[in-house]
């Protein structure tokens, strides 16, 4: 996969997902606290808060993508094309299809100490402390994070992977600051509008991925790869 491909997807997937980034980190960025700060200030922390996230996802993108690395000799990068193409059908079923109100979170045990910090840098005077609570705000756990981490992960490389997350986090941007700076006026029609878009592009991605693990030879979808990782085909 070409980095204008991984940085695409990875763009992608953050847009498109920004309505459950509104519903999830929106409460999140309309409290953090800026009310008394001037326009100049005001933004700066934003900034600083966005940075940190990225900053988080990135990280995590790195270790899952060393993870990830182990896996990718000859034919198992295709396996695990597939595996994580199947993820992402099985993530739309269960949650758009059937609906589950169960949570998925492997990493729910963070979640505590998590929030705790969060409590701790949300009454700190500390001009770093919104850098920190972007950080900390991309360790909670949130189900579009797995499915785009179990992406980073098929990218095969700790680098590749780092910066997947990190357009991941750019794509949720948006959103977020229409939140931050607009708050309650953002509308929940355009919100719909948006999730609505979230369940048909994830299956897009899921049967892209599962394609290109099947090696068909169908260039620039399922390009066909040789013993030793040579690509014959467009890639």
């Amino acid at each position: 996969m070409s980095i204008d491909n991984i940085l695409g997807i990875g763009f992608l997937m953050g847009l498109l997902g920004s309505a459950h980034c509104i519903g999830m980190c929106g409460p999140l960025v309309m409290s953090l606290p800026i009310s008394k700060k001037n326009t100049v200030e005001k933004i700066l922390s934003t900034g600083l808060y966005h940075i940190g996230k990225l900053l988080s996802y990135g990280t995590l993108g790195v270790i899952m993508g060393l993870f990830g690395k182990q896996f990718f000799v000859y034919s198992a990068q295709q396996n695990i094309s597939i595996i994580i193409g199947i993820i992402m059908l099985t993530y739309v079923v269960w949650v758009f299809v059937i609906k589950s109100k169960k949570s998925f979170a492997p990493l729910r045990f963070i979640q505590k100490p998590v929030l705790n910090g969060l409590g701790k840098l949300f009454r700190s005077q500390f001009a770093g402390s919104f850098l920190l609570i972007g950080f900390l705000n991309g360790l909670l756990p949130c189900g579009m994070v797995y499915l785009a981490l179990t992406s980073a992960m098929a990218t095969g490389s700790a680098l590749n992977a780092g910066l997947f997350m990190i357009f991941f986090g750019l794509g949720t941007v948006p959103a977020l600051l229409m939140v931050a700076l607009g708050g309650q006026y953002m509308g929940q029609v355009f919100r719909k509008k948006l999730q609505s878009l979230l369940p048909f592009f994830i299956f897009t991605m899921g049967v892209f991925l599962i394609l290109r693990g099947m090696n068909l030879g169908i260039p620039f979808v399922s390009p066909h790869i040789e013993i030793g990782g040579v690509i014959s085909c467009h890639n």
